[in-house]
Parts: structure tokens; sequence; C-alpha cells
């Protein structure tokens, strides 16, 4: 027989106990951890291939997943062609359109992105708008493009 305190309690018991409050403590630890962190991005629900028009011009279609409002999502960003091609930021069934600087003028991301990807996060903190945070912490707020894209590749 184990004491605790005043109580007389069976050894096996007392262990049980213990058992149980440390599986519920990791449980509610994992829970906490899992809803409050940074989530992987949901799954692409499209793979419509960009289509050629001529001229070196191609129709791009978004591909990802829908995302959640206020949910940070990790996020590459592709940067080698400047943040504003089709390509660079395909997030919540959309295209979008940065707010701020697309490229350094020839084509490459802006100061303080990686290239050729940047590797960030992302939230929809809105319908219509949406915040990528770099690796390096910049951040910059996207507005939502309707529809495809129309655009040169990138090499």
């Amino acid at each position: 027989m184990a004491s605790v305190t005043r109580w007389q309690m069976p050894t096996r018991a007392l262990v049980a106990l213990v058992l149980v409050l440390a599986v519920a403590l990791a449980a509610a630890v994992i829970a906490e951890i899992a809803s409050s962190g940074v989530r992987s991005l949901p799954a692409p629900v499209s793979a419509i291939a960009p289509q050629p028009l001529g001229n070196g011009l191609s129709r791009y279609f978004p591909r990802s997943g829908r995302a959640g409002v206020g949910v940070s999502y990790r996020f590459e960003l592709y940067t080698h062609c400047g943040l504003d091609w089709p390509l660079a930021m395909d997030f919540d069934g959309s295209f979008w359109d940065p707010l701020g600087p697309a490229s350094d003028g020839y084509g490459n991301p802006p100061a303080g992105y990686g290239n050729p990807f940047d590797q960030g996060t992302i939230t929809l903190i809105s319908p219509t708008r949406t915040q990528y945070r770099s690796s390096t912490g910049l951040v910059m707020q996207w507005r939502r493009h309707p529809g495809s894209q129309i655009s040169p590749g990138c090499s």
C-alpha cells in the first residue's frame, strides 16, 4: 500500500492513475501544438497544364486546394521569375497579385527573398487578401487574382 497524504491507495491503482494523467497531458499538449502551429498546405485539387496560346504565351490555371482564414501554412514561394509570375503564388484555389515590389527589375525577386525559392509561411487574412512571411522575416500582402493568368514561360 502506498500512502498519498492521508489516503490509502493500492500501489497499482496509483501507478495506473499517474499513467492516465500523463497520457491525458500529452494528448492536450499535442492538440495545442497542432491547433496553434503552422500547418502543411491543403492538397492540390487540379492538375490542368498550362495551355499554349502562341507568341510564347500560355494560360495558367491555379491548382491549389482551399485554405482556412486565419490559419498559417508552410509555403514554398517560387521567386525566380519575380513575385508576379503566375506560378509564384498559387494558394487557396487562386493566383495572387503582390501588393509591393514584385521583382528587382530584372525578373528576379526583390532583395530579401530566396532565389529560386523562398521558404516561408502564408496566412489567408480575408477572402481577398493573404499575407506571406518570408524566411528572412519580410512580410507582404497579396490580392486575390480572379481566374487564370496569361504569361510567358519562365526559365
